[in-house]
């Protein structure tokens, strides 16, 4: 894995409106496309924006992903299928955000539901993990490795599945994870997903040079941007920063 290009993404929870996502994609997305294309980068987007994400996307590499779905082929009023998400023209799935384990309580088995319906849906499940409080690195690497044995226990070896790392207490903060830190839940994450086509991204507080400084004590696949994604400027000191670990 290590060897593979790195990759990046972002999750623009629900902070657009239609309007204001698709301007956002024609401003600071777009004028990289180039270079965020050879970064394998999608998008997660609230639900009905897919398909015009989608749109908006075609033709320039990059892809759309969702922030959510069901855990079952039942129809559940209020609920959106992986297969329809397929339908749709997404490619990605992330399952397990701290926002939704927050205010909906959802768990690990809950998750491996749902990232099972996706692959069976032909979806890549993008599953999120990380602990809520800074603990010790030891500590957080137990934690967060019993999360995804959980969280990816219904995937098979041929399930693609990306691993988002994103600790609670750094999301939205001005500090992130030390290496050190990251790299020994990266090391926990790895071996406790030894049996799967797994890539692992960090994210929390990413900035321009933190890819770096993560590679310098662990073998990390990429990562996911929040903040950066929003500044053209942040977006490219960060998208050559990937490029040149190709």
């Amino acid at each position: 894995m290590g060897l593979s290009s790195p990759i990046t993404c972002t999750n623009t929870k629900a902070d657009l409106t239609g309007k204001q996502l698709l301007h956002w994609l024609d401003h600071v997305i777009l004028p990289h496309a180039d270079a965020l294309a050879r970064l394998s980068f999608f998008a997660c987007v609230p639900h009905p924006l897919v398909v015009p994400v989608r749109e908006h996307l075609r033709g320039s590499g990059l892809a759309a992903g969702a922030q959510d779905c069901a855990p079952t082929d039942d129809a559940v009023t209020g609920e959106v299928s992986a297969e329809l998400l397929v339908e749709l023209g997404c490619r990605y799935v992330m399952l397990g955000h701290a926002d939704r384990r927050r205010v909906f309580g959802e768990n690990d088995v809950l998750v491996a539901r749902k990232a099972e319906a996706a692959a069976a849906a032909g979806l890549t499940p993008l599953v999120c993990v990380g602990e809520h409080d800074h603990l010790p690195a030891g500590t957080a690497a137990r934690h967060v490795a019993a999360q995804v044995r959980t969280a990816t226990g219904r995937l098979g070896h041929d399930n693609p599945v990306v691993i988002l790392y994103e600790p609670t207490w750094a999301i939205g903060s001005d500090q992130g994870a030390d290496p050190d830190h990251a790299a020994a839940v990266l090391h926990a994450l790895r071996a406790a997903t030894t049996d799967l086509d797994a890539r692992f991204l960090y994210g929390g507080a990413v900035v321009p040079g933190t890819y770096t400084a993560l590679r310098s004590a662990g073998d990390w696949d990429g990562v996911a941007i929040g903040r950066v994604a929003r500044d053209p400027g942040m977006l490219a000191e960060a998208t050559a920063e990937l490029l040149a670990r190709r």
